[in-house]
């Protein structure tokens, strides 16, 4: 049988699927998609330039997570008939915020926040006209048969994007993860929410609670991509993960997991990497920490099958109130990834620590790029302010060492640690301005440095490292949380490549001034070159940049700090110093 007969017969066997694959038909949504749950419906929403992208959002990718489901892996969604109605976003998961404020923007709170939000260019949406597929077939998962048998193409890359939050708060709404600016780079653009703070991330090192769920929600989505990317005009095996801050730290972390393995090709990182220095990932803490959270509940039990029932039937406001005790005790995070045993029909994500397996070299075949901002911690220094950090250290040295070490380091050297720290940050007058420098060092900088230094040393694919200082005097944050401050603070970066529509609004700041509308222009286009290639120097117009990876010889990065203008550096001396000082702390600690 000739190639040529065994082609017709294909495409004769796609136009059937086309006819006999139905749609509602008491429905006139032109901007729709079929999941594997059913038919969503979306709408046309303007991006960046005025192009126009199809937006679903508040899909379901799993079954809610309610009543006896409240501390389960998530199951498959459940199906639905018809259109479901996907032009506004979902509510997002029980939380308390002591950060975003106004930027933050929900149309509600509840556990039945587990949804995703899927952002396609509109031209590049396989169905989106009254009965028709754009491109005339049926999406080739439908008809049962691979992609390159019809020789079709496959699909626009991918972004999923995990938000920040201290795992404790935050979502995947456009608010603060407006996809305008990169949908209109023809990238897929999917956030989503997952489980938080006592529901994603409490631990009782038993099968019921076992911890980590929260990352497992994030295992979840991205296979729930890999099965209905090309639905929506993706290509599943192209995906790029990122994520900022604590969604920054959860995507290095899946990266060194066996559960995510082939989920995605690359990662980028802004602000976080998973190796516990300002989280940690011990098992002590997550003990100490669900201690005191049930003590909040009045629990006494210490049968986790007994906790675990109790905790499914305890009223959400009763659960959220103790949770608030816990933030106000631990100031921007309540409970994080921990370091698992196994536990039968669990998934398990974090297997060891994180340092053990990134220097044995686990997660070294994936490109990574990894940023950091210059003055991190100036988004901290209010709330430094209302937990009253400042009198905390007078009364208790040790907070200004990393948490992970207090956890699983021998007390007796701790104390030292703590004095050496103070010497060199206070230098006998402890104030909130060497408290944000401490804070940026020691938990972003230094995490970024020496992530460089291990995977320098165990090879595997490319890294590149950045540090982005620009000084935007109408920078959203400024704008949105009334604060002034010279530099680039904690998520400062991600603004120019995530649309921060709760500040940004109708009209953007970015219209009115040039050089803003220049460093977005910029920013978009090496992540989007990243994206696309997994290179952010290079775009299908060839070599834009000279940011060159990380080699084992030096450690670079480029600094990014006004439109158009990044220059490569090797670290300067005061970062050297900054690099010098934490190995030495942990080289005395571990030693």
């Amino acid at each position: 049988m000739s190639s040529w007969t065994v082609m017709f017969g294909v495409l004769v066997i796609a136009c059937c699927a086309i006819s006999t694959s139905a749609w509602p038909e008491t429905s006139d949504c032109s901007i729709r998609a079929k999941t594997e749950a059913g038919w969503v419906c979306g709408t046309r929403r303007v991006g960046d330039f005025g192009l126009l992208y199809a937006s679903f959002r508040g899909v379901p990718y799993a079954k809610q997570p309610l009543g006896d489901l409240r501390f389960k892996e998530l199951q498959p969604p459940e199906p639905w008939e018809g259109f479901l109605d996907t032009t506004n976003e979902g509510p997002i998961c029980p939380q308390q915020d002591p950060l975003y404020k106004r930027l933050m923007q929900p149309s509600g709170v509840s556990e039945a926040c587990i949804h995703a939000n899927i952002h396609v260019p509109v031209a590049d949406l396989p169905w989106y006209s009254h009965g028709r597929p754009a491109r005339g077939l049926v999406p080739p998962h439908e008809a049962g048969f691979d992609d390159d048998i019809l020789g079709i193409s496959s699909g626009l890359p991918i972004v999923v994007f995990i938000h920040g939050g201290g795992f404790a708060f935050g979502s995947g709404d456009a608010d603060v993860y407006g996809p305008e600016f990169l949908v209109s780079k023809r990238v897929i653009v999917i956030t989503f929410n997952y489980r938080l703070n006592v529901f994603g991330f409490l631990s009782l090192n038993s099968t019921s609670v076992p911890g980590n769920n929260g990352l497992r929600d994030m295992v979840t989505l991205l296979r729930w991509v890999r099965r209905n990317a090309r639905s929506f005009g993706g290509d599943p095996y192209d995906v790029t993960l990122a994520g900022q801050s604590a969604g920054a730290s959860s995507a290095h972390l899946l990266s060194l997991s066996p559960a995510a393995e082939g989920l995605f090709k690359r990662v980028w990182l802004m602000s976080g990497v998973g190796l516990p220095i300002y989280f940690t990932t011990s098992p002590a803490f997550a003990q100490t920490a669900a201690t005191a959270f049930l003590t909040a509940m009045n629990i006494n039990s210490t049968d986790p099958e007994e906790i675990h029932q109790i905790l499914v039937e305890a009223p959400l406001e009763k659960i959220m109130e103790a949770n608030s005790i816990m933030l106000d005790m631990f100031g921007l995070y309540t409970f994080t990834p921990v370091v698992e045993s196994s536990h039968p029909g669990v998934t398990t994500i974090i297997d060891e620590d994180p340092d053990v397996l990134v220097a044995r070299g686990r997660g070294k075949q994936i490109p990574l790029v990894v940023g950091f901002t210059n003055v991190e911690c100036e988004s901290f220094r209010k709330r430094f302010d209302q937990i009253n950090f400042i009198s905390q250290v007078k009364a208790n040295p040790l907070l200004v060492v990393s948490p992970h070490l207090l956890l699983t380091k021998p007390p007796t050297v701790l104390p030292s640690i703590a004095n050496e720290i103070q010497d060199k940050y206070f230098n006998g007058t402890i104030n909130l301005d060497n408290t944000v420098k401490l804070c940026t060092d020691q938990y972003f900088k230094y995490p970024a440095f020496r992530l460089a230094s291990m995977r320098s040393k165990t090879g595997g694919a490319p890294m590149y490292l950045y540090q982005f200082s620009y000084d935007d005097v109408n920078s959203v944050l400024k704008e949105g949380w009334d604060i002034s401050y010279t530099g680039a603070a904690h998520i400062e970066d991600m603004t120019y490549v995530l649309r921060t529509n709760s500040i940004v609004g109708n009209e953007s700041l970015y219209a009115t001034l040039e050089n803003e509308g220049l460093m977005k222009d910029w920013m978009t286009m090496l992540f989007t070159n990243y994206v696309q290639t997994g290179n952010p120097n290079r775009n299908d117009d060839g070599f834009v940049g000279y940011w060159l990876p990380v080699n084992k010889h030096q450690i670079r990065y480029q600094d990014i700090c006004k439109p158009g203008e990044s220059y490569g550096l090797k670290l300067t001396d005061n970062s050297l110093d900054t690099k010098r000082f934490f190995d030495s702390i942990f080289d005395k600690v571990t030693g």
